[in-house]
């Protein structure tokens, strides 16, 4: 599947409203890369094949008739609060060797030991904040929780294995999970010995 989008001028005739009833997304971008930000527009079709907003990707942009060419990072996009209904999204021009700043998700996998022995698990964060260069930028992050065993029930930010050329932006000393070990366990346990 191409990670490519048809980036077409806006009519400044049209408002936002007119603009997405006609199968449209308002976009703007902007970056470094620009002298100044550019009011666009991309077809909803494009929108859904390219799932914008379930991963952080770079995307291909080419301005239609302008022959213009920018490597895009999805930075936000805004939508109805009951429909759902995309209304902007905004991209940030990069090229792909700057050091961008982005948000992925925490795949949690495996289950510990002491959730598996009547613990609780409490997961508090979802996501993470990271730095890297936009050709590497990971989908997400993975944290393995069978580490969470004996006398360690937390899991910080810090416990993150990143690869080579990504760095941690969130607090690593803030909680990503936690278990809650029973009481009659621990209990059970020292009477053991």
């Amino acid at each position: 599947m191409s990670n490519k989008l048809d980036l077409a001028q806006r009519d400044a005739k049209l408002n936002p409203r007119q603009i997405r009833s006609s199968g449209f997304i308002p976009i703007t971008v902007y970056g470094k890369e620009l002298k100044e930000s550019l009011s666009l527009q991309i077809s909803a079709t494009d929108y859904k094949r390219l799932n914008l907003s379930h991963s952080v990707k770079i995307i291909d942009g080419e301005v239609q008739d302008q022959k213009s060419k920018f490597s895009l990072l999805v930075k936000s996009i805004e939508k109805h609060p009951i429909s759902l209904q995309v209304l902007n999204i905004q991209f940030q021009a990069v090229s792909p060797e700057s050091i961008v700043f982005v948000t992925v998700p925490i795949i949690f996998e495996g289950v510990s030991p002491l959730v598996q022995s009547g613990g609780t698990l409490s997961l508090s964060r979802k996501t993470v904040n990271l730095a890297c260069i936009a050709r590497s930028i990971p989908s997400s992050v993975k944290f393995d929780l069978t580490r969470l065993q004996g006398q360690n029930h937390l899991a910080t930010y810090a416990d993150i294995e990143l690869t080579e050329g990504v760095t941690l932006k969130s607090d690593a000393k803030q909680i990503i999970a936690k278990i809650s070990v029973p009481q009659i366990a621990a209990t059970d346990k020292a009477a053991a010995k």
